[in-house]
């Protein structure tokens, strides 16, 4: 029982130290990506990952889960042919999967971008296909390492994937930007299109240096099946000796558990992808010109042209949900490393165990989102002016109150990923659906009811958001408790978590309020910073909602076999 709590905390640490250097990466990554493209090539960019990502999710989300899960039941019961087997037949699995999504990116490019009115997202959209097929064989590899509760290849190749997409996405991007600005300076034409203003111009790049920055990511990706390959191919090919016989059987065992929850996560992803969909589409319906009011010196600084409005706009929403998204981010590697540990105290009917097991995994979760939540909302716009405030300041000005929503309400996008991960572990992943398609529902109609509206634009689907990921975390919570007999402690899960926080917040500007006052703003950011990072840590230990015992058993924590 400690050995497997050990390995969870070891793989969830190493998790959650390779997700801060991911989101360090990005971070780094978007500053110059934006002042290549601008928020309207981000409106172009993030329309390939919202088609790119409902296949990701299945890819990502659903088979790996599925294999961890048949690898670790099988190791536990010392099956090391039938362990072969499962990779052999999973191999058969995710090539055919992953080639039939490129072919589908593909072929659903144009009328997906003429659905949400931005068809110069095509090249994007193109570009991003290759990384789908990528993104399947390295998770074949991952998931297979995960089911012996070794996350190396998932850390290590999120950290691959993540560095080569932000060089190679800043090289192709830079290039394809200063060429054709420069064709354009010489001879006043993009690609053959005689353009009358910069404006013009700008308007006919935007959509190609986008698609190179897209290019970056496959090549992210493929360098990252290289990786993961390769490792495990060193790490177990001696374990596990080849073993002659058809895989048919594995490969409908692995179909047979997936489907549950491909159905989930195709669910769960249609949902954001329709949401994403219904924005764009929302947006177009709004009253125009009183939508271009609401952000006129937004525009002005972008010097957007007046076709681009909503995918500008809708590039502002993408900037804010970089940032909502990246404490969600941290907290998918606890979900992601709970899997096996999970499965095992499931399987082995340790019910009181698996209790005290999820609690743990969502105090920790719940910690990270109101922490973190509280922290973006106190200093969102210090935080944007850090990413974008050198060469995209109308971003800062456009996502600034967006982010701040966010953060108060960053518990429902953390806790509700691993909560579905929890729900997923025990083989309830059937039972999710339904949470899901009444989230889906209630996200589309909020959007036509209120995104369509100029007033409320963005932040109607800010709302539709956070009510969604609210009836996904309360049903899924509820499907634990009543299949699995898991038994909540609130005040340890919760409570502790919210008190700790939002005292943080208030102590931070009470404290910085009475003793400090900067006239320089990254100065007054870094003070607050440590000063919020001293109470939180002094109240998370006085309350004990982060306990020494727990501390020590990660120190003594051994390197994943």
């Amino acid at each position: 029982m400690n050995n497997i709590k050990q390995k969870y905390i070891n793989s969830a640490v190493l998790l959650l130290a390779a997700s801060v250097i991911v989101k360090i990466i990005s971070a780094v990554y978007k500053i110059p990506l934006t002042s290549f493209i601008g928020a309207t090539g981000r409106g172009y960019f993030n329309t390939a990952y919202n088609l790119y990502m409902p296949l990701h999710a299945v890819i990502m989300g659903a088979f790996p889960v599925a294999l961890t899960h048949l690898i670790s039941k099988y190791r536990e019961k010392g099956d090391p042919e039938k362990v072969y087997k499962l990779k052999k037949g999973g191999a058969i699995l995710f090539f055919c999967v992953g080639l039939a999504g490129t072919t589908l990116m593909l072929l659903a490019a144009t009328p997906y971008a003429n659905a949400v009115s931005s068809p110069k997202s095509v090249p994007a959209i193109c570009a991003m296909a290759p990384a789908v097929f990528f993104s399947a064989a390295a998770a074949l590899n991952r998931s297979f390492a995960e089911g012996h509760m070794n996350m190396v290849p998932t850390s290590v190749g999120q950290i691959i994937e993540a560095a080569f997409k932000m060089i190679f996405g800043l090289l192709f991007s830079k290039y394809v930007m200063g060429a054709l600005y420069t064709v354009y300076l010489e001879t006043g034409q993009v690609l053959g299109t005689v353009c009358s203003s910069e404006q013009q111009a700008l308007s006919c790049i935007y959509p190609f240096t986008s698609a190179a920055a897209v290019g970056g990511a496959a090549v992210g990706a493929l360098l990252c099946w290289i990786y993961c390959s390769a490792y495990v191919r060193v790490k177990y090919a001696s374990a596990y000796p080849a073993v002659k016989g058809s895989v048919s059987p594995e490969i409908k065992e692995i179909l047979s558990f997936s489907l549950p929850i491909i159905l989930s996560t195709l669910i769960q992803s249609l949902s954001s992808f329709l949401d994403n969909a219904s924005i764009q589409y929302c947006l177009s319906l709004c009253d125009q010109q009183e939508l271009r009011f609401a952000y006129q010196q937004c525009l002005k600084i972008g010097n957007t042209a007046e076709s681009d409005t909503v995918t500008y706009i809708y590039g502002l929403f993408s900037s804010a949900n970089d940032l909502k998204m990246l404490f969600p981010g941290f907290t998918m590697a606890l979900g992601v490393a709970a899997v096996p540990a999970l499965t095992a105290a499931y399987e082995s009917g340790r019910r009181v165990y698996l209790s005290s097991l999820i609690n743990s995994i969502f105090k920790y979760t719940s910690l990270i989102a109101f922490a973190g939540g509280f922290y973006l909302s106190l200093h969102a716009k210090e935080l944007l002016e850090i990413l974008y405030g050198g060469s995209n300041y109308d971003i800062v000005l456009g996502c600034f109150d967006l982010v701040k929503l966010y953060g108060y309400t960053m518990l429902f996008f953390c806790l509700s990923g691993a909560v579905v991960f929890s729900v997923q572990a025990i083989g309830c992943a059937a039972k999710s659906i339904p949470s899901f398609i009444i989230a889906a529902v209630i996200r589309v109609g909020l959007n036509f009811l209120l995104v369509s509206d100029a007033r409320f634009n963005i932040y109607g689907a800010a709302f539709s958001d956070i009510a969604a990921y609210a009836v996904i975390l309360v049903c899924n919570l509820h499907i634990l408790s009543k299949y699995a007999g898991v038994k909540y402690s609130f005040a340890q899960m919760l409570f502790k978590p919210f008190l700790c926080s939002i005292l943080s917040y208030f102590l931070t500007i009470f404290t910085y309020n009475a003793l400090f006052e900067f006239n320089n703003g990254f100065t007054s950011f870094v003070v607050s910073s440590l000063i919020y990072v001293i109470i939180l840590t002094f109240l998370i230990i006085v309350s004990k909602t982060v306990e020494f015992s727990e501390l020590k058993i990660l120190q003594h924590c051994k390197k994943t076999a």
